[in-house]
């Protein structure tokens, strides 16, 4: 700790020496970035929080498509992308801390918020980024002043809002593998008090991994919009109403079979199902072919979501805010694991969600004191259907035995092709505060606390095949269910119900989420910041149990964060320069982990993460900008052992111990008035394990991926036209995983996408 601290005294001690040196008067200077990292709009150099901010125009130009491609621009922040087949989910990781499991008795520890609505499950939030003003990634503990769950950061998106100037914008690309992606947006003016946006988006590919039976993995085909009004009647007075919808009907991500072994397999599934339903399974000797095929190759998705943003400028300089939101998603996706036409194993799910949220808040000043304060409410309902194919027809084969022979008394305790029907009430009620004094010109204090009170009921059955239960004995001649013992070992579910194949859980948090710093303006161009927080992620029931001792509930996970940040305007102002160094100390993590024939979630003690970022944006000429970050996450465990073992050694999962980012453009007009642009991005991460477990199979390596594009501009200005490059490296390496070695025999995972190149033309209008 004690280093961390000398090295950020030291960073601000050489950018004040740096500031004050600085003597250029070219006039090319930055623009001052605006965010709302503190619910109200202020200067990012003098926001005290580590936060990376993106504009809409800088995304357009490094052709950022999806919220997953944030990774390539900022330090420590990773997403787990493909998890069980979907392409269109978030599971992002900030610092280590992220989103373990898609199902909806887990939640985001990295929340996602757009024009300050909270997403509250992971499905359909791979939004794509083409009408967006600005995204902001807050770095650490965000519980104080956004939604819930914030332990590990927040990502703020927030979209154009329309004033009636006449702005268009339309881009159309063509790619290898018959690629096709359309954006286009208006901003219309309606009367004099009322404007209109409107954004449209369409995707469409072959893909690029063959499957023979049927659609190529990668395969795209999704779209969607966006509309809002904004309504100005007064000066004190604004009204935003926007509405959005989504839809994609393709197949699931590209998964491959990364290792087979089925002698590793302590359940006897594959080698009964090789002699007496079918043989499985042959690896695949390229990533990029595959034999997955039938009802579980899916990834759809429709979703609609509403907000009304109500905003007052009320006397004394006081501002009112109202924030009310509806979003539903449909999603159906599932993953072929075993990669061949045979149901060896893979699975299905169907979710369903609906929140509501309502967010009032209040903000001000009074002589040197900044306010906010609001009230938050949250109602969430979900719905999971997930259909786990396991050696399906391995029941009927053992059946076709008869009494005689000696594997049939093994039928029932065979039949896992299981049923599950999960479903989630939550209800989330939170007020906040934050205070800001300014005790003069250069120190001031900000202090701020938020009381959560949540409440989850959770229910789930579970059924086979034969509609027998998982959980208790079955007598193997007749099927008849031994209900001698319904008792489940957490406090917060009840007994098994209904045959043992149904039970109910409750569980609660009431939290406070504590925020302070203490901050000194030294000069005009440096800040810096001293802060300590915490922060908080719900606890829940293990969604995926197959035996009666795995009913269990699991406990929130906490994390406390101290952060010395130092930021800098250098150059006149021709350069940004952001540091900050941290020290977490996490507690009570959670886990998901796969350990034989048993997936479940475990609290695992205590780990310490320190580290630091750096973000850096520089117009070294009036043609050539760039922007560069660097990042670095240590984590630790401190205590983690239980019954089976001491885990102490492992990793936090996703959690890469570097990560660093440069993105160039330069840009050269001719005498003729036409001219050229040329872009560059590079992203590093180094290895990282993509599960709990820290398995072998699932360690990533080390990867560096290049992006490129070279364009013509003409003299109107009006538009463009040129080529762009993804991955021009064409390097692959794992981006999630699966490890059934233990259980099925085997292992699979998903891959980046390969090298990929358009052909772009982009008309505006500003």
């Amino acid at each position: 700790m004690s280093r961390l601290i000398a090295c950020g005294l030291a960073a601000g001690l050489l950018t004040t020496l740096a500031a004050q040196a600085a003597e250029d008067s070219s006039g090319l200077a930055l623009q001052e970035v605006t965010v709302t990292a503190q619910r109200v709009e202020e200067n990012l150099q003098t926001t005290p929080i580590s936060m990376t901010a993106i504009s809409g125009d800088f995304i357009q130009k490094f052709d950022l498509p999806r919220v997953t491609s944030l990774e390539m621009v900022t330090p420590n922040l990773t997403f787990n992308s493909g998890t069980g087949g979907s392409s269109g989910q978030v599971s992002a990781f900030i610092r280590g801390v992220g989103q373990f499991d898609f199902l909806l008795s887990t939640d985001p520890a990295v929340g996602l918020y757009v024009d300050g609505v909270y997403l509250a499950r992971t499905f359909g939030t791979n939004l794509e980024l083409n009408d967006i003003e600005r995204v902001e990634v807050l770095r650490g503990p965000q519980g104080t002043l956004f939604g819930k769950n914030n332990i590990g950061g927040a990502i703020n998106i927030s979209t154009l809002t329309p004033t009636g100037s006449g702005k268009t914008d339309f881009r159309l690309s063509y790619g290898n593998y018959q690629s096709w992606a359309a954006d286009a947006y208006t901003d219309m003016r309606l009367t004099d008090t009322l404007a209109l946006g409107v954004s449209l988006m369409g995707r469409k590919s072959d893909g690029w991994q063959d499957r023979p039976l049927g659609d190529n993995g990668g395969k795209e085909e999704r779209g969607g919009g966006r509309a809002i009004l904004n309504w100005t009647p007064s000066d004190s007075f604004s009204s935003r109403l926007s509405a959005e919808f989504s839809a994609q009907t393709q197949p699931s991500s590209p998964n491959v079979m990364i290792a087979y072994d089925p002698a590793q397999a302590v359940a006897p599934f594959q080698p009964l199902f090789n002699a007496l339903v079918a043989p499985c399974c042959t690896p695949p000797t390229d990533i990029d072919r595959s034999g997955a095929e039938g009802p579980l190759v899916r990834d759809d998705l429709h979703g609609f979501a509403g907000s009304w943003i109500n905003d007052w400028k009320l006397a004394g300089g006081a501002d009112l805010k109202s924030i009310t939101s509806y979003r539903y998603t449909d999603a159906v996706f599932g993953r072929d694991g075993d990669n061949s036409y045979v149901n060896y194993n893979g699975d299905i799910h169907d979710e369903h969600d609906n929140t509501f949220t309502q967010e009032l808040q209040a903000s001000g000043k009074w002589t040197q004191l900044h306010w906010v304060v609001g009230a938050y409410y949250l109602n969430e309902r979900t719905r999971d259907q997930t259909n786990l194919v396991v050696a399906q027809g391995l029941f009927d084969a053992l059946t076709a035995l008869g009494p005689a022979n000696p594997l049939y008394v093994y039928r029932y305790a065979l039949d896992f092709n299981l049923a599950y029907d999960n479903r989630q009430k939550t209800e989330d009620y939170a007020g906040y505060l934050n205070l800001d004094w300014a005790f003069n010109d250069k120190l001031s204090l900000q202090a701020g606390v938020r009381y959560t009170d949540e409440t989850k009921d959770f229910s789930q059955s579970v059924m086979n095949d034969q509609g027998k239960t998982i959980f208790l004995p079955v007598d193997p001649f007749t099927g008849a269910t031994d209900t001698s013992n319904t008792t489940v070992p957490s406090k917060a579910c009840s007994s098994l119900m209904d045959e043992g194949t149904y039970f109910t859980c409750k569980t609660s948090s009431k939290e406070w989420s504590p925020r302070a710093s203490l901050n000194f303006q030294w000069t005009d161009n440096v800040f810096e910041y001293l802060q300590w927080s915490k922060g908080f992620r719900s606890g829940g029931i293990n969604g995926r149990p197959t035996t009666l001792d795995q009913i269990q509930d699991y406990k929130p996970e906490h994390l406390e964060s101290w952060e010395l940040g130092v930021k800098t305007m250098l150059w006149d102002k021709r350069v940004r320069w952001n540091n900050a160094v941290f020290y977490n100390t996490y507690n009570d993590i959670q886990v998901l982990l796969t350990e034989g024939t048993t997936v479940f979630i475990q609290n695992a003690a205590k780990a310490t993460i320190y580290g630091l970022e750096s973000d850096l944006q520089a117009a070294l000429t009036e043609h050539w900008s760039v922007q560069a970050s660097l990042g670095y996450a240590h984590n630790e465990y401190n205590d983690w052992h239980d019954s089976l073992g001491d885990y102490t050694w492992r990793k936090l999962q996703d959690a890469p111990e570097w990560t660093a980012n440069l993105s160039s453009a330069y840009e050269q007009r001719f005498a003729s008035g036409s001219g050229v642009r040329f872009t560059a991005n590079v992203g590093f991460q180094s290895y990282q394990f993509l599960d709990g477990a820290n398995s072998p199979i699932l360690r990533a390596p080390s990867r560096t991926l290049v992006d490129a594009g070279l364009f013509y501009l003409p003299p109107s200005g009006k538009w463009d036209v040129g080529v762009e490059g993804k991955n021009l490296t064409d390097a692959r390496v794992l981006s999630s995983g699966y490890n059934g070695l233990a259980f099925f025999g085997y292992a699979e995972g998903t891959y980046n996408p390969p090298r990929r190149y358009w052909l772009t033309f982009h008309y505006h209008i500003h």
